[in-house]
């Protein structure tokens, strides 16, 4: 249990709760430094790196204010008069007054994690209520460096990124929308790597570039990956040929390839992350036009499954629960009546902007109902299981 002696705008000096000398910690994020042992982490090993460079400045600055502060409250207790009838009486007390020395010792007795758990929630709901949802920060230390993501967050961008961290390809699949390729830049922002990106691939040259007639070569996004290192996205890799997949798989596997230009090494920076809207098992209702990618390819690949993340749709509608609770509603109740609709966070977004300007059965009927027959659209209005508002718009629209 650590007290907060003093805060900084991306440090925190802290100390433990039970301490009776001054031997403050830096807090960043959730790992704790010892400036008393080079700034490395505290119950590490002696080869994680110690706290980033960039934080000297500031580290020092804090901690010379938390030794004032601590110093300051190291204060004599009061002595008493011997003489008859007197009353207390206290040494001189500088900034603080006895009954300000009390209250602080207080609250430093409280357990940090105590005062999170308490006052979070009301701090959280005071945020969303004056701000709206409000960008999350998150630090990833890695071998490239510590690296910044911005954003809110899909909850299987950790296991993406611890995956694609150990140079493991991976495959996401997932409903159309539901994020894989901002997952796919976050990682790559998080890692310190170059994005690239290509959709699906249908012809050789796509992927591997080509000579023209006056002898210049022509780079693809996977040839400057390999080469230069980066994260390579291959999005619906199950609409791409098969032929394609085999250059891909004989690249992963070899670590060299036989570009136009001549062979290369793959550069140790090099990762690959593919995409699809089916498990690789080809065309369904919903998905046609897709391959049925073979045991080669997807052994390549460890597979994680990627849904509608409904932290991401309470962002994006301003922390509007009702909304979210409709969409989500809706879009069960359409994989249950089996039509081929998509409700991406695009749709989302659309209804949650378009309510502020017109009816929201207006908005409901333009951003969510368009395209569908008014059977399909009754249909799933009556396999909603949630009454809310937006059913009851819903309903005079389409019964």
């Amino acid at each position: 249990m650590y007290n907060i002696l003093e805060q900084g705008k991306y440090l925190n000096v802290v100390i433990p709760s039970d301490a009776v000398e001054f031997r403050p910690l830096l807090m960043l994020g959730t790992s704790v430094y010892d400036p008393n042992n080079d700034m490395r982490p505290v119950g590490g090993s002696p080869r994680q790196k110690a706290l980033n460079a960039a934080y000297t400045e500031e580290a020092q600055t804090l901690l010379s204010k938390a030794k004032e502060n601590w110093e300051m409250k190291r204060i004599p207790q009061p002595a008493k008069d011997t003489g008859s009838g007197s009353q207390l009486t206290f040494p001189e007390m500088g900034v603080f007054s006895r009954l300000e020395m009390l209250v602080s010792e207080a609250v430093a007795k409280i357990a940090v994690n105590d005062v999170v758990s308490t006052a979070k929630p009301l701090i959280d709901k005071f945020i969303v209520n004056t701000y709206g949802i409000l960008p999350q920060r998150m630090q990833v230390s890695g071998p490239q460096g510590e690296h910044i993501v911005q954003g809110i967050t899909h909850e299987k961008f950790e296991t993406v990124l611890k995956i694609v961290a150990q140079d493991i390809p991976v495959f996401l699949t997932g409903p159309a929308g539901c994020g894989k390729n901002v997952i796919c830049k976050q990682v790559a922002e998080a890692l310190g790597l170059e994005f690239y990106f290509s959709n699906a691939v249908t012809q050789e040259y796509k992927l591997t570039g080509f000579i023209d007639a006056n002898g210049n070569y022509h780079e693809t996004q996977f040839f400057k990956a390999f080469t230069n290192g980066g994260l390579f996205m291959l999005d619906e890799m199950d609409a791409s040929t098969p032929e394609v997949l085999v250059i891909l798989n004989a690249a992963i596997a070899n670590k060299y390839f036989d570009f136009p230009t001549g062979k290369v090494t793959a550069h140790e920076n090099f990762r690959v992350v593919a995409a699809g809207n089916t498990y690789g098992t080809g065309a369904d209702i919903e998905y046609t036009g897709r391959y049925q990618l073979d045991a080669a390819s997807l052994d390549r690949f460890a597979i994680v499954e990627i849904d509608y993340s409904e932290a991401i749709e309470k962002a994006i509608t301003n922390g509007n629960n009702e909304l979210v609770t409709f969409v989500r509603d809706f879009r069960n109740s359409v994989e249950r009546v089996k039509i081929k609709f998509v409700v991406s966070y695009r749709a989302v977004e659309r209804l949650h902007k378009l309510e502020q300007v017109f009816e929201k059965g207006e908005a409901i009927r333009i951003a969510l109902l368009k395209g569908l027959q008014k059977d399909d659209a009754r249909t799933i209005f009556h396999e909603l299981a949630y009454d809310n508002s937006y059913k009851k718009e819903m309903e005079g629209l389409v019964v």
